[in-house]
């Protein structure tokens, strides 16, 4: 069983070549809606790699909460510790670039009042995969993580977007994933070196007794758990856009393991995932099915270093 503590967002998409100047507006033709929010989009991957979810989390109360709650239950998701409070749900302006690239301004709403406390002891133990992310109020992620970690459940954090987080809940986390810019903003935080991310990976994984894994975009990613270091390869492609890659990848190589998959089958799941989500716009629209994914798995080459 996956559990998500994880923020709801309804994504607003605009293809734009440029932003506007000031006092000055930009007319498009159309635009393009979709349920989102890092937690939402992670809960949806596991689902669609075949894992069992439980999402928890709050939204508000009108149109944009209906069609984000509405959008987990069509995923077999269970939404029954979502809350619902005054709040505006979460709302994101995303702007695409020709290339592939985006820029996001994101109104947290809801998503800044939610309790982990919501979250009953009886969902953590030894068969409970936890995932969390960094678009939640801090305090409530930690405070799962020491739970969860306490209950035996397995605890994954993908530290996006990057946060400050204690070193007790480092301590706390089985696997964290990070791309590399928040590599470096963590490295930065631990007064570590993250120039050589390989070296890093593992030197925070001795330090925290974790694994770590750090994305890399179309240079693959690398994991160390601090005994073994692996090199991970992308697929080739040519991404369109970037916005869902760390989504997928997380919530297919979570899904992997709770499953009962080893690390690097994990890791494999995880790298087609994400590369195949560059290859469509948007983010859950452009998650992969799991046929999808397995046919290319064979792909993906690991190499121990």
């Amino acid at each position: 069983m996956i559990i998500v503590f994880g923020s709801n967002v309804y994504d607003i998409f605009f293809h734009v070549t440029d932003l506007p100047e000031k006092d000055q507006a930009l007319f498009l033709d159309t635009h393009a809606q979709a349920p989102g929010g890092k937690g939402q989009n992670q809960a949806v991957a596991a689902a669609i790699a075949g894992a069992s979810v439980k999402f928890f989390g709050a939204v508000g109360q009108g149109a944009h909460a209906r069609a984000l709650l509405k959008n987990l239950e069509d995923r077999d998701i269970d939404t029954s510790g979502v809350e619902k409070c005054d709040h505006p749900t979460g709302v994101a302006a995303i702007f695409v670039d020709p290339d592939g690239t985006h820029k996001v301004v994101v109104s947290k709403g809801a998503n800044l009042h939610v309790s982990q406390k919501t979250i009953s002891d009886a969902h953590l133990d030894d068969k409970t995969t936890v995932i969390l992310q960094g678009e939640l109020p801090m305090g409530e992620t930690e405070a799962l993580i020491h739970r969860a970690k306490a209950k035996g459940a397995r605890t994954l954090m993908n530290l996006a977007p990057y946060h400050f987080i204690s070193e007790e809940a480092l301590q706390n986390l089985d696997y964290i994933i990070l791309n590399e810019y928040e590599a470096d903003a963590l490295a930065k935080q631990l007064d570590m070196s993250s120039f050589n991310k390989e070296a890093f990976a593992k030197d925070l994984a001795i330090r925290f007794d974790l694994a770590c894994i750090v994305t890399l975009g179309g240079n693959g990613s690398v994991c160390s758990d601090g005994e073994k270091s692996m090199l991970v390869s992308a697929l080739n492609i040519r991404p369109i856009d970037t916005i869902g890659a760390g989504d997928a990848y997380t919530g297919y190589f979570a899904a992997a393991l709770d499953m009962g998959q080893s690390l690097e089958d994990a890791l494999k799941w995880g790298a087609v995932a994400g590369s195949l989500a560059c290859t469509k716009i948007g983010a859950q629209e452009a998650l992969p099915l799991e046929n999808e994914v397995a046919a290319r798995i064979k792909e993906i080459v690991i190499r121990s270093s």
